[in-house]
């Protein structure tokens, strides 16, 4: 016999009392395996702490595009996705989409990931010029609000290559070439733009400005270059008269001064290098006063003058430090240090009445250090010099 008629047999003979008490009994059962069931709360969902972030991932609730440097919510990335599959896009509306979405961006204000959307709309391999020059024309756009002005104009002229008459594109051009003090493209952009809109008077007198300010450009450019030529010359016969004395200079290599730099003091634009009136040597010198752990810098020590003519100036008037008064042009002995070969060092004394600079560089082979000469200067007789002399002994 067949199963299925006994299932037929038994619910044709049961009453409709009976069905009733058996889906009770059913519903009953059914009540307590779902009570006896292990209680878990959802972990998933919303509360009241993470609601409104949760609803700002979602894309039908969010209020600002996503930002690219976040992982996108799985809604999210599933529309991306979606929107950009190649299989269901040409890479021509491919390219749109990324368009589109570079305007939405550009429009918020969000030039940077504007220009990203057009740069990827541009890497795809399609064929409309038109769709390609909007492209490039925007993302101009995009990096003249950023004052990125260089890009600006490259992508600019990328637009103008797949359309020549596109107007406000050679008007950023003509911008960006303002922007870039760039006066010969920017003419060449003006006359471009001038074939097609004759009396535009904005750009007429932007060409004129230009033109201007090339003129005055190129004036400085050769004033600039006369004065470059001067120094150079200037340099160049400073450089000669250095090397006639054979300088004992630190930092430099063996042979002829070849760089002016190794004569540069510590403190450029305070002090002045080395220079040359009427062939002659001017040295910025340094005299140090150990009693006091003081300095003086003469400024313009010319080779030619005494040290003692020197002095005479510098103690004119007592010095500020000099609290016994003691120091004055006649009591004080000038000495200078010197490095052998061997690293050992010993003093000279300079004779002050009889000494210019030049011998005490060019024969008594004075050191100069950091583009200076140095000397020490002591009350001759008193501790300070005998201490001195008694350690460099």
């Amino acid at each position: 016999m067949d199963p299925n008629d006994k299932v037929k047999n038994i619910n044709t003979s049961m009453t409709d009392e009976e069905r009733e008490l058996l889906a009770s009994s059913l519903d009953e059962d059914l009540d307590a395996f779902i009570g006896n069931l292990k209680q878990k709360p959802y972990e998933d969902g919303w509360d009241e702490s993470n609601w409104r972030e949760e609803m700002d991932k979602h894309p039908f609730f969010m209020s600002k595009p996503p930002d690219p440097t976040e992982e996108l919510s799985p809604l999210v990335e599933g529309l991306q996705n979606l929107r950009y599959d190649p299989d269901d896009n040409t890479p021509e509306e491919l390219a749109d989409k990324h368009k589109e979405d570079g305007n939405f961006n550009f429009k918020c204000k969000k030039y940077r990931l504007a220009i990203m959307c057009y740069q990827e709309g541009l890497k795809l391999n399609f064929q409309n010029d038109q769709l390609r020059a909007q492209m490039f024309n925007n993302m101009s756009a995009s990096h003249y609000f950023l004052k990125n002005y260089r890009s600006s104009l490259k992508a600019a002229e990328q637009a103008l290559k797949l359309k020549p008459d596109y107007e406000k594109t050679i008007m950023r051009a003509i911008n960006c070439c303002v922007q870039l003090n760039d006066f010969d493209d920017c003419m060449e952009y003006c006359d471009k733009f001038l074939q097609r809109v004759p009396d535009d008077q904005t750009v007429i007198d932007i060409k004129k400005k230009a033109l201007k300010s090339k003129k005055i450009m190129e004036k400085d450019q050769r004033k600039m270059t006369k004065v470059q030529k001067q120094q150079e010359a200037e340099n160049h016969k400073l450089l000669d008269e250095l090397n006639k004395r054979n300088l004992v200079i630190f930092g430099k290599k063996s042979g002829l001064i070849k760089d002016l730099s190794v004569l540069d003091p510590k403190v450029p634009g305070l002090v002045q290098r080395v220079h040359l009136v009427e062939n002659r040597l001017v040295w910025p010198v340094t005299f140090l006063y150990p009693e006091y752990q003081t300095s003086d810098i003469v400024q313009e020590f010319h080779e030619d003058s005494m040290f003692y003519d020197h002095l005479l100036q510098m103690f004119s008037e007592r010095p500020e430090w000099d609290v016994e008064g003691k120091y004055n042009a006649d009591i004080v002995n000038v000495y200078f240090e010197v490095i052998n070969t061997a690293n050992i060092s010993s003093v000279i004394k300079i004779d002050k009445y009889k000494c210019t600079l030049s011998e005490v560089l060019t024969k008594l082979r004075c050191p100069i250090d950091n583009g200076m000469p140095v000397f020490l200067v002591f009350v001759a007789g008193e501790k300070h010099e005998k201490d001195f002399l008694d350690a460099a002994s």
